[in-house]
């Protein structure tokens, strides 16, 4: 057996203790590196994403559309790929500038419309508020005054405006809106960025995933490779799958919206098609991320058409959740409410917006595989572990006896492999023993016969 207390073990045990200590006691440079490593990557990360949702057509263009290119003459095989390129990238133009074309004007104009209106429906909701405080002095007689209420709210603000407080808000609302320009000029140009990127990665993915298997292949040991495909083909299956066709299903539920609201005539129905559609990649609380201000909006406009909208999103929701979604996605992810609860939270908390979007399918991969290894082992275990897991006919007492007589064979098979094993032993002691006898025996006759000789000679 191979020993573990080597010294060349114990060296590399006590360098990694050193190293998680030294980590420990720098954690914020430690987190630093690696926030400025991510930055740096972070144009790669979003091409290879992009890159990754336009394979599927791409591929399309490349086996159907112009898979017979290249058959007859190799020359033109060059072309296939090219063409294939060309064509994925020139329908993403084409969608981004029909709604580009269609959408972003009239969000535009809503906006602006809703900005305009901003007085009117602040003056409307103060109306509604003075009718409310109407109605409870003269139903319940509370005997609230408007005028000190308003003149109240009016003196808070006032005297807000004119404090120190309001002076720091301005300051690090000027500070926030710096840092948030020069966010909004670096998402433009990593955004960008990654445009071009993913070409690349798209036109030159096969002799990257050949460079890829060949690092594996060199510095993985041989016995965990299959581990490692099967873990990539289980993420490109769940991860991949489920992200491409939420898109869809997003793009979808956005589209069905504009639809309905627009022939129910609900005002601003592209701006809240758009915000629906769009937060619905979230999984779980998509929905509701894309209600709460699109029911704001149109709270300030009328309450009965809030009251449409929830009527009409509920419906188209519950229409998406049942029947269109999983036609689109199926059974990628495979988790019940509770799980996909459980990992948009985790992966809201410790990656932010990415972990709301990919949190889901990236831990739909770890509870596959720990549900299989775990069915494995539980098989391993036999019968008696089936029997375990059905809570209404569990007999413990039958359990230990399993178990017990599970350790009597177990221990009878050792013990017979012991007995065979020094009876092989103590049979090459006995053959051991003959052989030496034989040759002692060869070697008295043989000199017996070499003293017969010398006497005839004589």
């Amino acid at each position: 057996m191979k020993k573990f207390l080597t010294l060349r073990n114990v060296l590399i045990c006590i360098s990694f203790a050193v190293l998680l200590l030294l980590v420990k006691d720098n954690m914020k440079i430690v987190w630093d590196i690696l926030c400025t490593f991510a930055s740096v990557l972070t144009p790669f990360i979003i091409g290879f994403l992009f890159a990754y949702i336009l394979n599927y057509p791409y591929k399309f263009f490349y086996t159907k559309v112009f898979g017979k290119i290249g058959s007859k003459n190799q020359k033109l095989k060059g072309m296939r790929k090219a063409l294939s390129v060309i064509c994925t990238y020139a329908i993403v133009l084409a969608i981004v500038v029909v709604l580009i074309w269609i959408v972003v004007p009239q969000i535009i104009d809503n906006i602006s419309t809703l900005a305009a209106s901003m007085p009117a429906y602040f003056d409307s909701l103060m109306n509604y508020i003075n009718q409310l405080i109407t109605w409870l002095n003269d139903t319940l007689h509370v005997g609230i005054d408007e005028d000190n209420i308003l003149s109240t709210v009016v003196q808070q603000i006032f005297n807000f405006l004119t404090s120190k407080e309001a002076t720091n808000f301005a300051s690090e609302a000027s500070n926030y809106l710096l840092d948030m320009v020069a966010g909004t000029a670096k998402g433009v140009y990593n955004f960008i960025m990654a445009i071009i990127i993913s070409v690349y990665f798209l036109s030159a993915k096969e002799q990257l995933c050949r460079q890829v298997k060949k690092l594996a292949v060199a510095f993985i040991p041989i016995k965990f490779l299959p581990r490692i495909y099967e873990i990539v083909d289980i993420t490109d299956t769940k991860c991949g799958r489920f992200l491409v066709g939420d898109i869809i299903d997003a793009a979808v539920v956005g589209i069905l919206h504009f639809i309905v609201l627009a022939v129910l005539q609900v005002p601003y129905a592209p701006l809240i098609a758009v915000l629906v559609g769009v937060t619905n990649i979230i999984p779980f609380f998509g929905p509701f991320i894309g209600s709460i201000p699109s029911c704001f909006i149109l709270l300030l406009v009328n309450p009965w058409e809030m009251v449409k909208f929830l009527i009409v999103n509920i419906i188209l929701q519950q229409i998406d959740g049942n029947l269109i979604k999983p036609k689109i996605i199926g059974g990628q992810v495979g988790l019940s409410g509770f799980w996909v609860l459980f990992s948009v939270l985790v992966g809201n908390s410790l990656f932010g917006i990415a972990g709301l979007i990919l949190g889901t399918p990236i831990y739909a991969v770890i509870y596959y595989l720990i549900q299989k290894q775990t069915r494995i082992r539980i098989e391993e275990k036999g019968k008696i572990a089936q029997e375990a897991l059905d809570f209404e006919v569990l007999n413990y007492s039958k359990i230990a006896e399993e178990q017990k007589r599970l350790r009597e064979e177990k221990e009878t098979i050792q013990r017979e492999k012991l007995r065979r094993l020094m009876h092989l032993e103590k049979f090459d002691k006995v053959s051991d023993k003959e052989e030496e006898d034989m040759s002692s025996s060869d070697a008295e006759s043989s000199e017996n016969n070499k003293e017969n000789d010398d006497k005839e000679s004589e």
